[in-house]
């Protein structure tokens, strides 16, 4: 079994338990230990064949293809959406929206239900706290 434990200099060694033979040592300076060349594919033991997603419907498993939360389903729902301007669309990341196109509730005793009408409510208001 491999177990690691940190040095006194602060280095963390890992360490066959058995034969208590280093494995690895990361310190400050880098990594030290390993065998340090690269291992083939091929040459990896005791790997599985194939590696199949497990196909469900939880955070944890991978969704099938035909799977209908990957299609744009009613607005509200939780699903992959191609890019639009409707309601089972998604916006693109890059949309814009103009300040008389954006809405809000209106700031008493104004009535604009608009950012650029409350725009232009706010801007009357404060000349007119302005003008003597």
């Amino acid at each position: 079994m491999i177990r690691g434990r940190t040095r006194a200099d602060g280095a963390v060694e890992f360490y066959d338990s058995v034969s208590d033979e280093v494995v690895v040592t990361i310190s400050s300076e880098g990594i030290e230990g390993g065998g340090g060349a690269a291992v083939a594919w091929d040459d990896v033991t005791g790997k599985p064949a194939t590696f199949p997603p497990t196909i469900g419907t939880t955070a944890s498993t991978a969704v099938a293809g035909n799977d209908t939360r990957l299609t744009a389903g009613a607005a509200g729902t939780a699903t992959v959406r191609a890019i639009g301007s409707t309601a089972t669309t998604a916006a693109a990341g890059n949309h814009v929206h103009t300040a008389t196109q954006v809405t809000a509730t209106a700031i008493s005793p104004g009535s604009a239900t608009t950012v650029q009408g409350i725009l232009a409510e706010l801007a009357a208001r404060i000349t007119a706290l302005e003008t003597p």
